[in-house]
């Protein structure tokens, strides 16, 4: 029986997430954050702040105008 050690498998990375199905990349996500890896990617003040205030507009759409709300559509359909 042959053995393998880490250092000689080469696998590159994308090949790997892309073979992965959804429950395989939550528990690679999981084992992730289990070892102190910060998946989310730092939130810097700036974005904090944007994080606040957009939060804010939740479960707001009756306080806006029918203007204001599709601008805000737009923005969102724009970025996602």
């Amino acid at each position: 029986m042959p053995t393998y050690y880490p250092e000689s498998i080469d696998i590159d990375i994308e090949e790997f997430v892309d073979d992965c199905d959804s429950s395989d990349i939550e528990e690679l996500v999981a084992y992730l954050k289990s070892e102190g890896h910060d998946i989310d990617g730092p939130i810097g003040v700036q974005d904090s702040e944007w994080n606040n205030e957009i939060h804010k507009l939740m479960d707001s759409a009756w306080r806006l105008d029918t203007e204001d709300e599709k601008t805000i559509r737009e923005i969102c359909a724009k970025l996602l």
